[in-house]
């Protein structure tokens, strides 16, 4: 992240901050995969990075800019694209601001959700019109995006239907012609490197490690 995270804190600063918001990180905490020390570590980053305005628009609420600002340099989710779709399914509201309790949420996914989460938040951000499936022209949409990206190639479009059409017969197990939740959720499960197969929209491992080691030192487990 930048550095103008880096400055430690007021010490008195960051005791008010504490206290200001000890009693809704409690309840926060118990939708997270967090410790309370844990999710104060977090709540101490978020604030810091609030502290990038000159005047926070609430003291619980930092812009949605500042926050993909977050899961670009801290976590390496650079696809633009995608942080479109992140957005929307961490947070359904068309709010410019992004709440302490959502980013809490966000970084216990990101840095240790369980598969059946990350199941049902990449679900959501393949569900382009929110449907609870996806169609046939939804995954050519995604899959044109993430290959357009990653080839040289100017026509991708054959080997983006061909690719489409390998995974509805592999993951349609009703026949269906659509991509339902739960048609997804045991496709992913027995093969879990389905997960992100329409556009990557979690960080990767190393980049988990690497924001754990550099703001959270004292943690003793992932």
């Amino acid at each position: 992240m930048s550095a103008s995270l880096d400055a430690s804190l007021d010490p008195m600063e960051e005791i008010r901050f504490r206290k200001k918001h000890g009693g809704l990180w409690a309840e926060i905490q118990k939708s997270t995969h967090f410790t309370f020390d844990e999710l104060e570590n977090i709540m101490v980053i978020f604030f810091k990075i609030q502290k990038r305005d000159d005047k926070p628009v609430a003291s619980d609420l930092i812009s949605r800019a500042h926050f993909r600002d977050v899961l670009h340099t801290g976590l390496g989710m650079t696809d633009s694209y995608m942080m479109e779709r992140v957005m929307v399914a961490l947070d359904r509201g068309t709010s410019p601001y992004v709440t302490m309790a959502t980013f809490a949420k966000a970084m216990s996914l990101y840095l240790r959700g369980s598969l059946e989460e990350r199941i049902t938040y990449a679900f959501t951000c393949y569900d382009l019109l929110g449907e609870g499936y996806l169609r046939r022209e939804t995954m050519y949409q995604l899959m044109k995006k993430s290959l357009a990206k990653a080839s040289r190639d100017d026509d991708v479009e054959e080997a983006v239907k061909e690719l489409v059409d390998i995974m509805l017969k592999r993951m349609d197990a009703d026949l269906d012609g659509v991509i339902n939740f739960n048609d997804f959720y045991v496709s992913v499960t027995k093969t879990p490197s389905l997960l992100e197969s329409l556009g990557y929209c979690l960080p990767e491992r190393p980049a988990v490690y690497a924001f754990v080691s550099t703001w959270c030192p004292a943690w003793k487990s992932m």
